[in-house]
């Protein structure tokens, strides 16, 4: 066999050159394409191109449901601070004082006139006691020189004033006739216990409340004849309290009188004579409006925090708000204001807003805030601020006032307004979050949120389709890629063949 040299030269530089160039491909795990890598770079590529923006899309609707979760909050609490405010329990306060506090003192609430009350303590209320006065023991728990009988306690009106009878042991600890007397304490109103003089032990009773309602006797029958019988005396009677207002006796089973006269709690502490006087006191009212201001403004920092634009500056994108351009939120930051600062229909005095008793809405922030001095001026000068111009309204027109805003006559903590300012604002906050009882009474701000969820669900659900999508295409990436390098290894191998072939024949010739 003949072999020209020169071409099997070239072919085996051919092989080798082939070979090299299949081992020089870059593949950390061996020879042939990097699988791992193409594919972790196409799956890279895919949902850069297909799935960031949809999830872009969702973590949006996600921060304006979250956004609109906070306003609906916020508009809550507000409406709960407009409820509270209506209640004229919030304007009612007063104040009393009593001129001798060791006869009475005196608190006030919502409810209680103003005046001046001439109160007589006559008699103070106390529960009745009786304590063992024969045959004392040398124990508590030992035993006695008690002869048996029965003790009978009798009510006074408690359990329709049925008498409970307790046997006694001859020889029974005092301890023991204690524990007994206890046990029908829910029927006769009465408690034993077992004293000590230091020296000696006995039983003591005591109705277990006040007033003459739980007076009580104690009686001793069918003694035995070998002991010492069971004997009582009274150290004081059960009796009522009483005072003396206006000509009128009043009396309490205890020694307070709470709202005997409307707002007034009294508790007496000796017998005597004291004048309790009755204020106005305004600054609960101050304090109530001011809360009620500061709910508002928290609302209207939550609105215009969420649809607030920052332009961007330089290289830097401006930033938007989440609920930027939200036309919900845009119409309550118009209507909102509106509502606190519009004039009172059908005012029948000068206070038909509150810009006429000093409270203003500050155009910078959007706040409810009490006119500073330098906010107020005419020909003869600088005005009162806003809170001095209040509290005057407060003093010389409580009423008035009240009526401004459309207080509720109710001892409840809180109110539904129908008039003034908090009526017309109460109605614009139900729409918003009951929505309009005449209409599908949805809320709106609940329907936009369901809304979004509604539009994350079909945008996740197509998320999930475009994933299986780009797995499946990977998918496929990667077995051509698998079979490629096949191809490749068995080039390989049949070159390494040649390679193999060629130095041999080139050996032998």
């Amino acid at each position: 066999m003949s072999v020209n040299s020169t071409s099997m030269s070239t072919n085996l530089q051919t092989a080798a050159s082939l070979l090299q160039q299949l081992n020089t491909v870059s593949n950390p795990s061996g020879t042939g394409l990097p699988v791992s890598q193409y594919v972790q770079d196409l799956q890279t590529i895919l949902q850069q191109e297909l799935e960031k923006p949809i999830q872009n899309q969702i973590s949006s609707l996600s921060s304006q449901q979250s956004a609109l979760t906070s306003l609906q909050s916020a508009l809550q609490a507000f409406q709960q601070a407009t409820e509270t405010l209506a209640s004229l329990q919030s304007w009612s306060t007063v104040q009393a004082s009593s001129s001798d506090s060791s006869v009475l003192s005196v608190t006030a609430s919502a409810g209680a006139n103003i005046g001046t009350y001439q109160i007589s303590v006559s008699q103070l209320a106390y529960a009745q006691t009786m304590f063992q006065n024969s045959a004392l023991q040398t124990s508590a728990t030992g035993a006695s020189t008690l002869a048996s009988g029965t003790l009978v306690i009798t009510p006074h009106t408690l359990n329709q004033g049925q008498s409970v009878s307790i046997s006694i042991a001859q020889n029974e600890s005092l301890q023991s006739i204690a524990n007994a007397i206890n046990q029908y304490t829910s029927q006769t109103g009465v408690a034993a216990s077992v004293l000590s003089t230091g020296q000696s032990y006995f039983l003591a009773l005591s109705s277990v409340q006040t007033g003459a309602a739980y007076g009580f006797d104690v009686t001793e029958t069918n003694v035995g004849s070998s002991g010492d019988a069971l004997t009582f005396q009274t150290d004081t009677q059960a009796q009522d309290a009483q005072i003396s207002v206006g000509g009128q006796t009043l009396s309490s089973p205890t020694n307070t009188f709470a709202n005997y006269i409307p707002g007034l709690t009294l508790q007496v502490n000796s017998k005597g004579t004291a004048t309790v006087t009755v204020s106005q006191d305004t600054s609960g009212a101050l304090k109530a409006v001011q809360t009620w201001m500061s709910a508002y403004n928290t609302l209207i920092d939550t609105i215009r925090q969420d649809t607030a634009y920052t332009p961007g500056t330089g290289t830097s994108a401006g930033q938007a708000g989440p609920l930027f351009g939200d036309p919900l939120a845009e119409e309550l930051l118009q209507a909102l204001p509106a509502a606190v600062s519009s004039v009172v229909s059908g005012a029948t005095s000068p206070y038909n807003s509150l810009a006429s008793i000093g409270i203003v809405l500050d155009p910078s922030t959007g706040h409810l805030e009490f006119q500073s001095a330098s906010g107020f001026s005419s020909a003869s000068g600088t005005l009162p601020d806003g809170q001095s111009i209040f509290q005057n309204a407060l003093t010389s027109s409580l009423s008035n006032v009240e009526q401004l805003f459309g207080v509720v006559n109710t001892t409840a903590s809180q109110a539904v307004p129908t008039s003034g300012v908090l009526g017309n604002l109460y109605n614009f906050l139900s729409t918003m979050l009951v929505g309009n009882p005449n209409g599908t009474g949805q809320s709106p701000i609940q329907a936009e949120i369901n809304a979004l969820g509604d539009e994350k669900t079909s945008l996740q659900n197509y998320l999930n389709l475009v994933d299986q999508q780009i797995q499946y295409r990977v998918q496929q990436y990667t077995d051509q890629l698998n079979r490629l390098n096949e191809v490749m290894q068995q080039a390989q191998a049949q070159m390494q063949q040649l390679s193999a072939m060629f130095k041999t024949s080139s050996s032998n010739g």
